[in-house]
């Protein structure tokens, strides 16, 4: 029972991450929700009662599945700023091939204004400054930086960086976009060394 109680919320969670995606947080209602994940009003009401918390759930099981990507960058053993790179380049690879990315990042940034979960930004700041720093460590972020103020920098501009692709290119031009911040955010704050071997660094895929 618990098994399939699981299995039950995973596709109901699909189900409503791709409403989500579609027609935003108000559009979706349980019942496009109920038709979309095939998961009847009498199951979906075992696990949550409102469409605020499925909207939390996907949102938390987004930022699961794009945490993954810490742990992926890390396992290759590369430098901190290659794993920066591997990690957004591979954020870039959910968002397209991933519906349950695309609709927590959606709901993320539509409840933006309205009580939004602070989780997932915080925890991408934390990364980003944590590796931002071990790359002053080395030597290829220059240490002047404030790397908090930095990785803030990188997590909201990224955040624009796929609203626009979307809304220009329907995403088809994201992974370039991507590389262009990267080029231009790490550019600004390499020292010279780094900068010597930035073509080597933004070439890094996990």
């Amino acid at each position: 029972m618990q098994s399939r109680a699981i299995e039950k919320r995973e596709q109901l969670l699909l189900g409503a991450a791709a409403v989500f995606d579609e027609v935003g947080y108000s559009g979706a209602t349980l019942s496009l929700i109920e038709q979309r994940s095939g998961v009847s009003r009498g199951a979906m009401y075992f696990q949550f009662t409102t469409k605020r918390e499925i909207a939390d759930a996907v949102i938390d099981e987004q930022h699961r599945a794009s945490s993954r990507l810490t742990e992926a960058a890390a396992a290759t053993g590369a430098g901190p700023i290659e794993q920066l790179v591997m990690m957004s380049h591979g954020l870039a690879r959910q968002i397209l091939d991933d519906p349950l990315v695309r609709g927590g990042i959606r709901l993320t940034m539509e409840l933006a204004f309205d009580d939004s979960p602070v989780h997932p930004y915080l925890g991408w700041i934390t990364v980003m400054a944590d590796l931002l720093r071990q790359g002053q460590s080395e030597g290829i972020i220059d240490a002047e930086v404030d790397a908090d103020a930095a990785a803030r920098v990188l997590v909201a501009s990224y955040t624009g960086t796929q609203v626009v692709s979307h809304v220009l290119e329907a995403r088809k031009d994201l992974p370039r976009r991507v590389d262009d911040l990267l080029r231009i955010f790490l550019t600004g704050i390499m020292t010279p060394r780094g900068r010597d071997e930035r073509e080597r660094i933004l070439g890094a895929r996990a």
